[in-house]
């Protein structure tokens, strides 16, 4: 089932797999199947999401203060 795409998997589940056209659409937008996703892009000696949570971190931090 890994080789189903994801697209495939949300039309059958909205009940969108009777409209080709949109099937052919998605298809084409987002082609890569589930085990190909993107992974975590390293930045440095962090990666992008642990840049975030810091980020969200001192954001939590300086509203807690100003309260």
């Amino acid at each position: 089932m890994l080789n189903v795409y994801i697209d495939e998997r949300l039309l059958d589940a909205a009940g969108l797999s009777d409209f080709p056209e949109l099937y052919a659409y998605i298809k084409e937008r987002y082609p890569k199947p589930i085990g190909e996703l993107p992974q975590s892009v390293p930045i440095g000696d962090q990666t992008l999401q642990q840049q975030v949570k810091n980020n969200d971190d001192i954001i939590q931090a300086s509203n807690e203060s100003s309260e």
